[in-house]
């Protein structure tokens, strides 16, 4: 039989196959003059080794499907192979470990810890990662301890050792949240009890599994599991053991603690994994490289941009109009007002588009202070230029497509 014509039928499937993953309908430009596609930002993200996607909120579908796209594309045409979502880092790092037993629809309920990602466009991305044999590996990075798989994970884990302690695993982390409601009432002794019995609860957990390591390995628990797990209370307990009443809620420095948490980890996850290419998937405020005027948050991108200069690269998110998501309702937005960003990027009658901005010289409304709606449908006054590296820019978007438990 002659191969030849079979090899080169394969590898013209094989690259067609390609070009439509990551072949969207973004463009890419550098001026807002040259339109190009979205290989074009090939050249821009050469030397890059950590990009963050952003989100002005979360609420927003289209914007999931298009940094859905851009995974593909980062993934397959520079090495990108490391996905961080906002998301709790034991709900990520447990899910994935299950990653082949469970279905992509379970997965992308577990690794999630965020609602806003249990949508049909999350969805379709984990049903293209199943498809890439693990070589792109999706984990959370988040510190926020309240997330229902890893609860319910770490008791599952800990049942073949101590099946009681494992029964009060949901209890004391139901228990941590009351701090919030210690200190809306404004009652410092319970709040500083909880907060110490909380860490007691960690460090005697911590201490169980690496005690019984051999026998939790005999009884199905991987040694990735156990890695996971240790690792996730140690970033709950760093950010949590000393924090003090009224940072719970209190602006900004409940948002610093965080950001600092989140930055750590990020770190973490380059230092452990120095040949992956990362990608950072969050809402713009964490991935921003500088402050916002009259804002004194030191959010996590701050961190990143001064500790990796030009190899982070921030992509913020603007969008124009749609139907945005919150948790309790939906909101239309149109801004069709100079005082914003959206309103001067609208005016070039793009759908979707990048702009990158890390060489943009052009002294127009790129160089001033504007508006952009964030989480909450809040709004945000902001320079673009100074603020990310690039711009994401959608004409529309509708809310996320969600899925249900059954």
């Amino acid at each position: 039989m002659n191969k030849i014509p079979i090899i080169f039928f394969l590898f013209c499937f094989n690259s067609c196959i390609a070009q439509n993953l990551y072949d969207s309908k973004i463009e890419y430009t550098n001026d807002l003059k040259n339109f190009k596609k979205v290989s074009a930002l090939r050249e821009t993200l050469k030397d890059v080794e950590i990009i963050a996607l952003g989100e002005n909120t979360h609420g927003l579908g289209q914007v999931f499907k298009a940094k859905a796209d851009l995974v593909k594309f980062l993934y397959q045409e520079l090495g990108f192979n490391l996905v961080l979502f906002e998301s709790g880092f034991g709900d990520g790092a447990l899910a994935w470990e299950q990653f082949d037993s469970l279905s992509t629809e379970a997965f992308t309920l577990s690794f999630t810890s965020n609602f806003y990602y249990h949508s049909k466009e999350i969805l379709e991305l984990m049903e293209y990662v199943k498809k890439q044999d693990k070589k792109l590996r999706i984990q959370g990075f988040d510190c926020q301890p309240q997330q229902n798989y890893l609860i319910n994970r770490m008791s599952q884990i800990i049942a073949p050792i101590d099946s009681l302690y494992a029964k009060s695993v949901k209890v004391e982390f139901r228990n941590f949240n009351k701090l919030y409601q210690f200190e809306n009432d404004k009652d410092t002794l319970k709040f500083y009890k909880q907060r110490d019995e909380f860490m007691l609860f960690l460090e005697r957990y911590d201490k169980i599994i690496k005690e019984n390591e051999h026998s939790l390995l005999k009884s199905g628990t991987t040694k990735n599991e156990i890695v996971a797990v240790r690792k996730s209370n140690q970033v709950i307990f760093d950010t949590y053991s000393k924090i003090e009443f009224g940072s719970m809620m209190g602006w900004p420095i409940s948002a610093n603690i965080r950001d600092k948490s989140l930055f750590e980890t990020i770190k973490w996850f380059k230092e452990n994994n120095p040949k992956s290419k990362i990608i950072i998937w969050a809402q713009n405020s964490h991935i921003e490289n500088k402050p916002k005027p009259n804002n004194s948050v030191n959010w996590m991108g701050h961190g990143l941009k001064e500790t990796y200069g030009n190899k982070y690269y921030s992509l913020g998110t603007v969008v124009y109009s749609g139907k945005n998501l919150e948790y309790n309702r939906s909101f239309d937005f149109e801004h069709n007002d100079k005082d914003y960003l959206a309103y001067h990027l609208n005016q070039f009658n793009r759908e979707l588009f990048i702009l990158n901005l890390s060489n943009y010289k052009q002294k127009n409304f790129i160089n001033e202070s504007l508006l952009g709606m964030e989480s909450g449908g809040n709004t945000a006054r902001f320079i673009a230029k100074g603020r990310f590296d690039g711009i994401l820019f959608l004409k529309y978007s509708n809310v996320p497509q969600l899925i249900r438990n059954k």
